[in-house]
């Protein structure tokens, strides 16, 4: 396996969901800053996951047509200047539109990168590929609070999104240099939407990744809110013990991608949905502080389990010229639905 390929695209990777993960952290303050209620705070994130729902939905359709590596630059290019664009926001509505744009940026990532990383590793490392690759959203979720809590103590929170944007606008010169162009496929006819919705296997992994999105993402964006103004933990604290809770998922999802290679894709999504299940009702059925955090750190670390064999399963499901479209429809809905 060509490793320098892989770590960009790992970068890539965490920047991208970063710009998601870091506005958790964040919303007490932005709560604060606007006088918000709990509902408006988190009414944000249904804007993010509207632009991101509608990114996905399109460039399946697209990218194939645009280009896989051209798609991909001005998405980031896009996440760039949104994040940019934060520094001047002062009202309810100028935040929603900001999080409907870095949405509709950061969607054009996964279907693009999909068929990219398919294309560059042979099928029998697609799992340790994608898993590695997917180990970075794992960090992303484990170590934003963190890094935000210490960045809060030099920076204001505007200012700590500037960085971001900065990177954003930097990686896709490296990944330009790097990555390879999908083959284009030859075939006349067109894939249509209708032959991705008619199939059971959209449903059935659609399914799959909505009750996995929101064990993972819905209980993520919300959380630190939960903790801070309902159970009156400390902000620092708060954010600290939530991170940590997340360091196991960076792990679980390189160990998904290698035991997705050994034992197939089916076995593995069955072992991920049943764990994520179980360990989010035990999350549910907490009520002291220990037990929450206990059960935090087993229900973060589990629910990651899905996506890495998840987008395997996708690929081996599906040819080249459905991939970005399949992955698209299927994150779309599920991801909609789901966080």
């Amino acid at each position: 396996m060509k490793l320098l390929p892989l770590f960009i695209f790992w970068c890539l990777w965490f920047f991208n969901f970063s710009t998601r993960t870091s506005f958790s952290p964040l919303l007490p303050l932005i709560e604060d800053s606007l006088h918000l209620s709990h509902g408006a705070a988190g009414g944000l994130f249904t804007s993010y996951g509207m632009g991101y729902a509608l990114a996905l939905l399109l460039i399946g359709r697209f990218v194939s047509f645009f280009g896989y590596k051209r798609t991909v630059v001005f998405g980031y290019v896009g996440l760039g200047l949104v994040l940019l664009c934060f520094q001047w926001a002062e009202s309810y509505f100028s935040l929603h539109l900001l999080f409907f744009l870095l949405a509709l940026s950061a969607g054009t990532y996964i279907p693009s990168i999909l068929s990219i990383l398919t294309e560059t590793y042979d099928s029998r490392h697609w799992g340790k590929a994608i898993g590695i690759h997917d180990s970075a959203a794992s960090l992303a979720i484990f170590s934003m609070p963190i890094l935000v809590t210490i960045g809060l103590h030099f920076f204001p929170w505007r200012r700590l999104l500037l960085f971001l944007g900065f990177a954003c606008l930097i990686l896709p010169f490296f990944f330009w240099r790097v990555s390879r162009e999908p083959r284009q496929d030859l075939s006349k006819e067109r894939v249509r939407y209708m032959d991705i919705f008619r199939r059971r296997t959209t449903w059935i992994m659609s399914l799959f990744w909505m009750v996995s999105a929101a064990a993972n993402l819905g209980v993520y964006s919300i959380l630190p809110l939960y903790l801070i103004k309902e159970r009156g933990m400390d902000f620092a604290l708060a954010n600290t013990l939530f991170g940590i809770s997340r360091v196991c998922g960076l792990f679980v999802a390189i160990l998904t991608g290698f035991l997705t290679d050994r034992y197939g894709y089916r076995r593995m999504i069955k072992w991920s949905i049943v764990t994520t299940g179980l360990s989010t009702v035990g999350l549910a059925l907490s009520s002291s502080l220990p037990a929450i955090l206990t059960s935090l750190i087993l229900q973060a670390t589990l629910s990651l389990a899905f996506f890495p064999v998840g987008l395997a399963a996708v690929s081996k499901l599906t040819p080249l010229s459905e991939r970005s479209l399949a992955i698209g429809v299927i994150a779309a809905i599920g991801g909609g639905f789901g966080s």
